[in-house]
C-alpha cells in the first residue's frame, strides 16, 4: 500500500517567506551601508578624526541656520535640508527679488547677511548657489535684458554671490554661482503654487575635496605632429668631360720616284 506523506506548512513559516522577499530590497540597502561602515574601519586615526570633525561642523552649521532663520522656516519660506556632506538651504524667490527682477530685496540682504556670518568661517566648504525658474517666458519688456528664463536666472545667481562676498565676508574662492532656467523644476509647472516653488534660489553647502572628485579631468592637449623635413635633394649629376677628337693620323708620305 502506497502511503501518502502530507507536508504541513505552517503560516508563520509562509508569513516569513513573505516577509523575507518584501525586505529583500532594504536588506541590500542595508547591506551597503554596512560595507560602506566596513570600509571606514582600515581608516587611520587622522582619517577618523577628520570625519568625526567634519560631521560636527555639519551639524553645527544646520543648528545655527535653522536658529537664526527659524522665523522663515516656520513661514515656509525657507527649506533647509542635511544629506550628508550636503547642506541645500531652499529659499523662495518672494524673499530675494521681485517677478523678473534680479535686485535684492531688503528682506534677502538681511537672511544673506546672517547667513555670511554663519558659513563664512567654514573650512574645506564650496558654496553654490543656484538660480532657478518656472517655466513663464520672459515679459517682452525685460526680454531686452533677460531673453529668456536662463540669464533671469543666472543673473539672480550672480547677485547671491557678490552680495556675500561684498557685505557678507564670504571668501570668493568659496564661492559658485550657477543658472538653471526652468529646467530643473522641483515641481510640474501646472498650478500657480506649483511654479512659485519653482522660483527659488538654492544655496548648497558641499566639501570641496567632494566638488573635486565630481569635475571631469581636463584632457591633455593634442601632441603636435613634428614637422616633416624635406628630403634633401638629389646632387646634380656632373656633366661628362666632353670628349677630345683624337689627333688627325699624318698624311702617308709618298714613295720615292723610281
Amino acid at each position: 500500500m502506497n502511503k501518502v506523506i502530507v507536508w504541513v506548512v505552517p503560516a508563520v513559516l509562509i508569513t516569513a517567506l513573505i516577509v523575507y522577499f518584501v525586505t529583500e530590497d532594504r536588506y541590500k540597502k542595508l547591506e551597503e551601508k554596512y560595507n560602506a561602515c566596513q570600509g571606514k574601519i582600515g581608516m587611520t586615526e587622522k582619517e577618523k578624526a577628520d570625519l568625526l570633525a567634519r560631521e560636527q561642523q555639519n551639524k553645527a552649521t544646520y543648528d545655527q541656520l535653522m536658529n537664526q532663520l527659524q522665523q522663515e522656516v516656520s513661514e515656509g519660506q525657507v527649506a533647509i535640508r542635511q544629506y550628508e556632506d550636503k547642506l541645500t538651504v531652499n529659499v523662495a524667490e518672494k524673499i530675494f527679488f521681485d517677478s523678473g527682477s534680479a535686485e535684492l530685496k531688503p528682506g534677502g540682504r538681511e537672511l544673506l547677511k546672517k547667513f555670511g556670518r554663519i558659513v563664512k568661517g567654514l573650512t574645506g566648504k564650496v558654496i553654490r548657489v543656484e538660480g532657478h525658474t518656472d517655466n513663464v517666458p520672459i515679459a517682452k519688456p525685460l526680454q531686452p535684458t533677460y531673453p529668456t528664463n536662463w540669464e533671469l536666472s543666472a543673473a539672480r545667481a550672480i547677485t547671491v554671490v557678490r552680495f556675500l562676498q561684498e557685505h557678507g565676508g564670504v571668501p570668493p574662492k568659496m564661492l559658485l554661482a550657477a543658472g538653471f532656467g526652468q529646467y530643473q523644476p522641483i515641481a510640474p509647472n501646472n498650478t500657480p503654487e506649483n511654479k512659485q516653488k519653482n522660483r527659488r534660489i538654492e544655496i548648497v553647502l558641499q566639501q570641496r575635496d567632494v566638488l573635486k572628485r565630481t569635475e571631469a579631468p581636463v584632457a591633455p592637449a593634442p601632441k603636435t605632429a613634428p614637422a616633416k623635413t624635406e628630403a634633401p635633394s638629389a646632387p646634380v649629376p656632373k656633366e661628362a668631360p666632353a670628349k677630345t677628337e683624337a689627333p688627325a693620323a699624318p698624311a702617308p708620305q709618298g714613295a720615292p720616284a723610281k
